[in-house]
């Protein structure tokens, strides 16, 4: 089951995982600060995981107050990830070698992806779990935040949010499921693709799951 649950986080780019039923029993620590029960880094892991779940799969049925709070969901999602480092950090070398225009086509359809797949992908996997948030470590722009994730069968699961603070907001970058960077396993396989087929096959497969979405 775990495998399935990997191979799920990185077939969304980047685990959005909905919650059902959190609880915030967890600290908050910043060198020798006192502990809170819930700090910056972990609000806004919270308000990604509370947008995923309100999020539904853009169908010509939905109502539109539906509409209006899937909107919502999808600038919530644009002002807590890091997509534009997220970019950077998969394409690696690539990314230097692209025009301006090409960076921001590459960060645009990253968004949509994360908007449009991950979100319904995340919640039709993950929808009936249940999570705690555990722990919030803040080191100078760096922030950790800690969670376990409640599996009726597989039992507890580690999963931890890593978020950069950047031009004073803190931003999601990357996510560790039992350790596991969700972020470098994304960029093995978009390396794969682009050895293979070149940088214009990636965006071609882009597409192409933005089609289908």
């Amino acid at each position: 089951m775990r495998t399935s649950i990997l191979g799920s986080f990185i077939t969304c780019l980047l685990l959005a995982l909905p919650v059902a039923g959190w609880t915030a029993e967890g600290s908050a620590t910043q060198g020798s600060a006192t502990q809170e029960s819930q700090g910056p880094a972990t609000t806004v892991v919270k308000r990604l995981l509370d947008s995923v779940r309100s999020y539904k799969k853009d169908t010509p049925e939905l109502s539109t107050q539906e509409k209006t709070a899937n909107s919502q969901a999808q600038k919530v999602a644009e002002e807590t990830l890091a997509v534009k480092d997220f970019a950077q950090h998969t394409l690696g070398a690539e990314w230097k070698k692209l025009k301006t225009t090409e960076q921001k086509e590459f960060v645009q359809l990253l968004t949509k992806l994360f908007q449009k797949v991950a979100y319904p992908k995340s919640a039709e996997f993950f929808g009936d779990l249940q999570i705690e948030f555990r722990n919030e470590t803040i080191t100078g722009t760096e922030a950790v935040v800690e969670t376990m994730v409640s599996h009726p069968k597989e039992g507890q699961i580690d999963i931890s949010y890593q978020l950069q603070q950047i031009s004073n907001r803190w931003l999601i970058e990357d996510v560790l499921l039992d350790g596991v960077s969700m972020l470098a396993n994304v960029r093995s396989q978009i390396q794969q693709v682009i050895a293979k087929e070149s940088y214009r096959g990636l965006v071609k497969r882009m597409r192409e799951k933005l089609a289908e979405s």
